[in-house]
């Protein structure tokens, strides 16, 4: 009998690809934009604690903000707030006891063009706050 001669064939590898190259390129990249994204934070945050950090000083016009030195565009007085009730009358009541507060606010009633005030204080010197 005679032999077969078998065929010296290379048998075919199954291994699996190296990944160095792009999972090191990928890493890297991820790595960079990481620190970057750190530094930014760390620079706003050292920005805002600075901000923070500076001392607030008072405009003039509000250290005159006193009682005894307001001249009052509404020399009027307010009315009575007993002659009112409930959420009226408590609103007369802080009117009486603020008045250079509500004197330098706008009415958003338009009350200055319909009725000729002032400003918010003259809405308290009659009835119409009570509406």
């Amino acid at each position: 009998m005679a032999k077969k001669k078998k065929k010296n064939t290379p048998k075919k590898r199954t291994t699996k690809p190296k990944q160095t190259a792009p999972e090191s390129k990928k890493r890297s990249k991820y790595t960079l934009i990481a620190m970057i994204a750190g530094g930014v934070l760390v620079l706003t945050g050292a920005y805002f604690l600075y901000q923070g950090e500076k001392p607030q000083t008072q405009s003039p016009e509000l250290t005159e903000l006193k009682k005894d030195k307001i001249n009052l565009r509404e020399n009027r007085p307010t009315l009575s707030p007993a002659r009112f009730t409930g959420k009226v009358r408590s609103a007369y009541e802080i009117a009486r006891a603020i008045p250079e507060v509500l004197d330098r606010l706008y009415c958003y009633c338009r009350c200055r063009e319909n009725f000729a005030h002032k400003n918010l204080l003259s809405c308290y010197i009659d009835t119409h706050a009570s509406t």
